[in-house]
C-alpha cells in the first residue's frame, strides 16, 4: 500500500460520509489498508466532537452594536431581512 497523506485521508473520510457505505466497504473499494483508514476516521471524528466541526461560529460583538434593527423587511413567505446600522436607501428599494 502506498503512504497516503494527511490531507488526503481527510478527503476519503469525507468522501465516505456522503457515500452512505460501511467504513469497511469504502476502504475495500478505495484499496486502502482497513486499518489506517478506521484509525483515521476515529482521529477526525474526534476532531468534530472536540469543537473542530465546520458549522456555524457564534460571532460576539462589541457594545457599540445596536440590537435592534434599523429596518426590517418581512415578505409574505415568511422570510425577514434586518439591517443594523446604515444602509442605503436603493438597497432597500432593490430587496422590494
Amino acid at each position: 500500500m502506498k503512504k497516503i497523506s494527511n490531507e488526503a485521508y481527510q478527503n476519503l473520510f469525507i468522501r465516505w460520509q456522503e457515500s452512505g457505505i460501511r467504513k469497511a466497504e469504502f476502504a475495500i473499494r478505495e484499496d486502502l489498508s482497513k486499518n489506517a483508514f478506521y484509525y483515521w476516521c476515529r482521529k477526525f471524528e474526534e476532531g468534530i466532537t472536540s469543537g473542530g466541526s465546520r458549522g456555524f461560529a457564534q460571532i460576539r460583538t462589541g457594545s457599540s452594536f445596536k440590537n435592534d434593527p434599523v429596518v426590517r423587511i418581512n415578505y409574505p413567505s415568511g422570510v425577514s431581512i434586518e439591517f443594523f446600522g446604515q444602509i442605503e436607501p436603493e438597497t432597500v428599494k432593490r430587496l422590494l
